[in-house]
């Protein structure tokens, strides 16, 4: 594998669990470096860091947050 790729990979502690977890990425990675933005693409998804799972845990937050505030007023 592309020592460069495994630098980012020892740097990042998420991406080494996951490249742990599921090895088959040795491979893809080892075939073909530039599969590593693919590679931080499934991270992000299997982790939930994803723009849209962001967004969706602050709305989650807010409406429960207005749901108490509704909840002591009455």
């Amino acid at each position: 594998m592309d020592r460069e790729i495994m630098n980012k990979i020892y740097q990042d502690e998420k991406a080494l669990d996951y490249l742990r977890h599921h090895p088959k990425w040795y491979y893809y990675l080892d075939q073909n470096p530039s599969n590593y933005n693919e590679f931080i693409k499934v991270i992000k998804k299997e982790f939930k860091e994803t723009t849209y799972d962001k967004l969706e845990k602050i709305k989650t937050q807010v409406n429960f947050a207005n749901s108490i505030m509704n909840y002591f007023k009455k």
